[in-house]
């Protein structure tokens, strides 16, 4: 009888991945309130640009459905997890033209996108684990 009984679903995935998940969480809600608070205000008043504004929107939204997709094991969080990598440094390249690269890798973003590496590179190990493959665990039936 207790070998049929279904797992709690929290305990059907690893540490990580719940870490992994509410970290991209975290992020997009930074990004939001920033955007929402000063970011557009900044942007409609010319202070930044607004590819930067659109940069930290898109790679904040990538990142968000990255965690997601992880969280419900689909395989395609790899995908968004590299896009937002991607996109984030090339767009804050092509702002930056003239600045060296030691400047670049001093910013506070270049540690966000270190995490979004190690994430991304934690989801591709995920892939040997067969940890996609398994089923989510249903939810118990009121019967």
């Amino acid at each position: 009888m207790e070998s049929t009984a279904s797992k709690p679903w929290y305990s059907t995935r690893p540490a990580p991945v719940f870490m992994a998940a509410f970290y991209c969480l975290l992020v997009f809600i930074q990004a939001a309130f920033w955007v929402i608070g000063e970011g557009w205000e900044k942007a409609r008043q010319g202070d930044i640009s607004f590819l930067a504004l659109l940069n930290v929107c898109v790679v904040a939204l990538f990142l968000f459905v990255g965690g997601w997709l992880l969280f419900k094991r689909k395989r395609a969080c790899s995908l968004f997890f590299v896009s937002a990598l991607v996109l984030g440094i090339a767009l804050i390249a092509l702002q930056s033209r003239g600045v060296s690269i030691w400047y670049l890798l001093a910013l506070p973003m270049f540690k966000e996108y270190a995490l979004i590496l190690g994430i991304w590179v934690y989801s591709l190990q995920l892939r040997g684990e067969r940890y996609y493959r398994r089923k989510p665990v249903a939810e118990p039936s009121a019967t």
